[in-house]
Parts: C-alpha cells; sequence; structure tokens
C-alpha cells in the first residue's frame, strides 16, 4: 500500500503596519513567496500586525491588494475580506456590585469563545454562553461595569486576518512569472497607509504563478488569413495548422468557430495525414457548415479523427467577412 499526506492549509504572510505612529523596529529576515495556480481560485491569508508583533485590528480599515506583472503592468486590484470579528457594545444596566453577566441591547456578533476587553475586565476574560441580551463572562470583573460601559469582543485568532481571493479567471491569461503586490489600508476618510513585507521595509511581496497543477486546455490556434486559389478562384484556403495527432486518439474531437460579419456561403474543414505540406498534398473534406449571412453569434462546428494537418476552404470571398477561425484540438 502506498500512502500519501495532503495538507489542508491557509496560505498566510504576515504584514507589518505603522499605524500608530512609532518607529517599526520588527525587521524579519525575509518574507517568503506566495505561490498560486491557474485553473482555480486561490484564497490568500494576510494578518497586520504592529511594530511589537502584536496582531492589529481592522475595524474601520478596508485593505487593498494590487498586483502587477513582471512588466509592472498592474492587473489585479482588489479590497480584502476582513476576517476580523471585532465588535464592540455598550451596557444596558448598571451593576451594583462586580457580576460576570453583562446586559446588551444587542448581542448581535458575539459568539462563545470571544475575548473581551473593557473597563474593570481582567486580562484573557472569555464568553462563556450568549442568551437573549445577557453575555456570560468566565471572570468577574474588579470592580462593578457603570451603564454605558464601553466593551470589545473580539476572536483572538482573526485579529488582524483578511483574506483575498485570486480567482480563476484573474489567472487564466497569465503565463508562469512571478508577480509583485502591495497591500495598504484605506480608512473612513480615505487616508491610505503602506504596510511593509520585508527586512528593510519594502512594500513588494512576490507571487509565482504556476500552471503545473492544473495546465488546464491546450492553446487555441486564431486563423485570420485567407488565400485565393489560383488553378480554382472560387476557392479560398487558410494556412495549414498542426492537428496534433501525437496527443489525440482515435475518437480525438476538434472544434472549431467560425467568427463571420454577412458571410454567404460554406466553410470546409479539411485534413491531411501527410506529414509535409506541399503542392502536391492530398486534402480531404472532413466537415462543413454554411453560412447565410445573418448570423449574429459565432457557428461552432465539431469533427473526430487523427489528422497530421488541418486547413479550411471558403466557396466565396471571406475578405472583411470572415474575422477569425478558432480551432482547439
Amino acid at each position: 500500500m502506498q500512502s500519501t499526506s495532503r495538507y489542508l492549509a491557509n496560505n498566510k504572510v504576515t504584514i507589518v503596519a505603522n499605524l500608530d505612529g512609532l518607529v517599526t523596529e520588527y525587521r524579519p529576515v525575509y518574507q517568503r513567496n506566495l505561490n498560486v495556480y491557474r485553473g482555480i481560485d486561490n484564497l490568500l491569508h494576510f494578518e497586520v500586525k504592529n511594530h511589537d508583533q502584536k496582531p492589529i485590528s481592522l475595524a474601520g480599515y478596508i485593505p487593498r491588494f494590487v498586483a502587477y506583472d513582471e512588466n509592472k503592468n498592474l492587473i489585479i486590484e482588489r479590497d480584502g475580506t476582513v476576517v476580523d470579528d471585532v465588535i464592540s457594545r455598550t451596557t444596558a444596566i448598571a451593576e451594583s456590585s462586580p457580576d460576570s453577566n453583562l446586559e446588551f441591547s444587542s448581542t448581535s456578533g458575539i459568539a462563545v469563545g470571544q475575548y473581551v476587553s473593557g473597563i474593570y475586565l481582567k486580562p484573557n476574560t472569555l464568553v462563556t454562553a450568549v442568551e437573549s441580551n445577557k453575555v456570560t463572562l468566565n471572570k468577574s470583573p474588579t470592580e462593578a461595569i457603570p451603564l454605558g460601559s464601553e466593551i470589545t469582543f473580539q476572536t483572538r485568532a482573526k485579529r488582524g486576518v483578511f483574506t483575498v481571493t485570486l480567482t480563476e479567471n484573474d489567472l487564466l491569461n497569465l503565463k508562469q512569472q512571478y508577480l509583485s503586490y502591495t497591500i495598504y489600508l484605506v480608512n473612513t476618510i480615505g487616508d491610505k497607509t503602506l504596510t511593509y513585507s520585508d527586512a528593510h521595509f519594502g512594500a513588494n511581496g512576490t507571487i509565482y504563478v504556476s500552471g503545473e497543477a492544473l495546465p488546464g486546455p491546450v492553446a487555441t490556434h486564431s486563423i485570420t488569413t485567407f488565400t485565393q486559389d489560383s488553378q480554382s478562384p472560387t476557392e479560398w484556403y487558410t494556412e495549414t495548422i498542426d492537428a496534433q495527432p501525437g496527443i489525440n486518439g482515435n475518437s480525438a474531437l476538434h472544434t472549431a468557430v467560425v467568427y463571420s460579419d454577412a458571410y454567404t456561403g460554406s466553410i470546409t474543414v479539411q485534413g491531411t495525414l501527410e506529414n509535409q505540406i506541399g503542392l502536391g498534398t492530398f486534402w480531404a473534406d472532413i466537415a462543413s457548415v454554411n453560412l447565410n449571412g445573418t448570423e449574429t453569434e459565432p457557428t461552432p462546428v465539431n469533427f473526430n479523427g487523427v489528422f497530421s494537418h488541418l486547413r479550411f476552404k471558403a466557396d466565396a470571398s471571406p475578405s472583411s467577412t470572415i474575422t477569425k477561425i478558432l480551432v482547439r484540438n
């Protein structure tokens, strides 16, 4: 028996934001590169910390992610999704003595296990129960909590965390390459705060786009040129394309799509088994499609078989009426 382990883990990176105006003393030796894969959505996790290496609350901030290709062209820009569940509530009833039960006008967003902070609350105070508008704590406060006191609830593991999803469509047309990315925080009035990612306060991180995990479909051939036959002036032929017989089985499916604009006539798919193309090459008709000039959508044609080369024949002038033909073997 062969046993192989696979790991399901968050692709997480720590970044540093100087939101307090203090000297940023934390200087990591290096920042690891992120790997993302074409053909699937990639969920990236980021954790924002301060100069003391403590996660900071993202309340009031929108993280913004921008990525550039190897030519420094902006290719991705989107807001991050904040995972941080920090929430503040004010007490609705004044305590006469220290009590582990607090009442609020609403407990929406408060959950068991969250850390609690506020006036007279002890360190590492946790929510143990939420019932109606009452919250039960694992520790009683040091003093009676007055009416209208602001109490903060937050899951520590989510503090300062946000996610960015690079979708399959974002990476669809990118070749394998290294991207650079930058993250900054935007507050409610639009002010921007840059975050740092390396040992010398550099703002850029690196992402490697890989196509190795999910290579995806083969490239599509685009044909745009027809040449009129000198021997048969009523026939026009495209250049030949490789039908890739080495990767296809006996029932190989080929798909072609004709982009036309008021073209009237037929388009015939021709194939050959000969390895070299010359004037004496024998071409066999494989499939055809008839167009009447009223088509508003591309016209598809599917056919099966193993061929060495393919080409297309038009029985009417395709000049300005056949935009292109796309072929996928």
